[in-house]
């Protein structure tokens, strides 16, 4: 019993042996070619994916490979060989005289077991390696060779022109050293805010609108700096010009207005730059005369290049397209003093009013307001569809000649039989259709 369970466990071992050497071969095409694809599907899942999923690409690869030798396994399976077909190789081999077959049918006893067993087949790894190999190599490649993940294209939301438009301008204000730092950085928050949402809502309408008053809110500061400082230094050059010469009334409202532009001035949010702001603070309009000429020209020069600063900064009186056109006609330039004076008119600062209000003539008594009125289009060429062109007065041409009753009028033909009947004029076709119809 020993030698026949030696020889089966030989027997069976050599079966397996050449199964698993049938299953290589057919294995090693259909191999190469899963590794193939197995590395394209890396490259495309590198090439797409910022981070790897190392746990699915694995999960995938040994599936591949999985499948791919249970259908090898099935396609070598008709070169397989039982155990009864390896006794047969072994004592062929080994020059066992049918010995093993009389054996396993029970005819004969079983032969010992020799020390050095030969089945006749040997490994031939030159032939079985390389397929094996050049699917590692061709996987490992997969994950080696260099490729750029494709990332995905970032939503560039451009930004609301306003804001840039806005940076612009503290960035002006800034390098000039027009204004205080505390205006600027504040503003410069503000729009940050702005920035901080997220960029899907940059143009949604709550945003817009904010923009939109943060927009206004920094050219109307601008604007009532500008001419805060504008006001100003007209009434320091008043002042100045005037001098001794100028009459208590005149000079108590050019002190007034001067002071009421520095209170403006040091109340708005825009303020000047603390050096000019400080010595308009220590100015005493009631002691010009401590002044030199020259302190008070370089102080007037200095408020003139800050208010042209701004008005660069901006477009215009007020914040909207056309404000601010009409000032120069209805706000005189400043007011000269009661009465004839007694020096020849050589011009100037105190030649008189200024410019006069009205100065395209003098408006009519009656302009029409509030009345309604037809709007007329005498280039009848350029006449659109339902414009009135012209209108008249026009009568009905009556007969005014007076009738009275009349008798009616005799019958003038007694008719026949079936005239009350309508008839019709009919075609020969329509009147044989009419009378197959009614036979």
């Amino acid at each position: 019993m020993a030698a026949e369970q030696t020889w089966r466990t030989i027997a069976n071992r050599t079966s397996r042996k050449i199964n698993f050497g049938w299953w290589l071969q057919v294995l090693a095409t259909p191999l190469l070619i899963t590794a193939l694809l197995i590395a394209c599907g890396i490259l495309i899942v590198r090439r797409e994916l910022d981070a790897l999923p190392w746990l699915e690409i694995g999960a995938g690869t040994v599936a591949a490979l999985a499948l791919t030798g249970v259908a090898c396994w099935l396609a070598a399976r008709k070169h397989f060989e039982t155990s009864q077909q390896s006794l047969v190789r072994l004592e062929a081999s080994m020059r066992l005289r049918n010995a093993l077959t009389a054996a396993d049918h029970g005819i004969a006893p079983w032969p010992q077991v020799p020390a050095i067993i030969n089945d006749g087949t040997s490994w031939r790894w030159q032939r079985l390696a390389p397929p094996l190999v050049g699917a590692l190599l061709i996987i490992a490649c997969g994950f080696l060779i260099p490729i750029h993940a494709k990332s995905a294209p970032e939503a560039s939301t451009q930004e609301p022109s306003a804001w840039n438009e806005l940076d612009t301008s503290l960035d002006q204000l800034d390098n000039q050293e027009v204004v205080q730092q505390e205006y600027v950085d504040e503003m410069r928050e503000k729009l940050e805010k702005l920035r901080e949402q997220s960029p899907d809502e940059w143009f949604s309408h709550s945003s817009l609108e904010a923009t939109d008053n943060l927009k206004k809110s920094h050219a109307n500061e601008q604007e009532a700096l500008k001419n805060n400082l504008q006001r100003a230094e007209r009434n320091l050059a008043e002042l100045q010009q005037g001098g001794g010469k100028m009459n208590q009334e005149k000079k108590q409202r050019l002190l007034n207005e001067f002071d009421q532009a520095l209170q403006k001035m040091e109340q708005g949010g825009m303020k000047p730059n603390e050096e000019l702001l400080k010595q308009l603070q220590k100015l005493d309009p009631n002691e010009l005369g401590n002044l030199t000429p020259e302190q008070l020209d370089q102080l007037r020069e200095n408020m003139r290049q800050h208010a042209e600063k701004l008005k660069q900064q901006g477009e215009g009186k007020g914040d909207q397209p056309g404000e601010g056109e009409d000032d120069w006609m209805n706000d005189p330039e400043g007011e000269g003093e009661d009465g004839e004076g007694d020096q020849p008119g050589q011009g100037g600062i105190n030649r008189g009013p200024g410019t006069a209000p009205d100065v395209l003539g003098d408006p009519h008594a009656d302009a029409g307001k509030g009345k309604l009125e037809r709007l007329q289009n005498d280039n009848k060429d350029q006449a659109l569809p339902g414009d009135l062109l012209q209108t008249s007065d026009g009568k009905h041409d009556v007969d005014q000649t007076p009738t009275g009753p009349t008798a009616g009028g005799a019958a003038s033909n007694k008719g026949q039989g079936g005239d009350r009947v309508w008839k019709d004029s009919l075609l020969p076709e329509e009147q044989k259709a009419l009378k197959k119809f009614f036979k």
